[in-house]
């Protein structure tokens, strides 16, 4: 929708997916993108992408950012930055100017099969916060 002038609200256009729905194809949007059901496919938006707890999205996105609390199976290309938080798990790649991971999230590399798990940074900053997990 477009901004309207005056007092009036201005209401950006969002797309919501319920816990109880699942999609399958494409999803294009413009605006924001929120997930909280399953999507089998590919989500293209300009705008945010936002995945929730116990969601799940299996296919790639491609979006302006993306934040996840939920399963993401594909790879990520996001022109702003990704953030993984605590409860996320993603099965590909990611391609992003910022990436942001939570302790506790997983992240599994499809091309090497090797799984990284988030930590906390050690009080003298020498520890990475990501780490090989078996």
């Amino acid at each position: 929708m477009d901004k309207q002038d005056g007092n009036k609200l201005s209401l950006q256009a969002m797309t919501m997916i319920g816990e109880d729905t699942i999609i399958t194809g494409t999803i294009r949007a413009e605006g924001t993108v929120w997930v909280d059901g399953r999507v089998e496919g590919d989500i293209c938006t300009v705008g945010l992408l936002m995945v929730g707890e116990g969601a799940i999205v299996v296919g790639n996105v491609y979006a302006g950012s993306v934040v996840s609390r939920g399963l993401i199976v594909g790879d990520i290309v996001a022109s702003e930055e990704v953030q993984l938080l605590e409860s996320a798990s993603l099965n590909g790649t990611v391609r992003t100017p910022v990436f942001l991971a939570d302790e506790g999230a997983l992240l599994t590399d499809n091309n090497d099969e090797t799984a990284y798990a988030s930590e906390e940074l050690s009080d003298d900053g020498d520890a990475s916060p990501i780490r090989a997990v078996a």
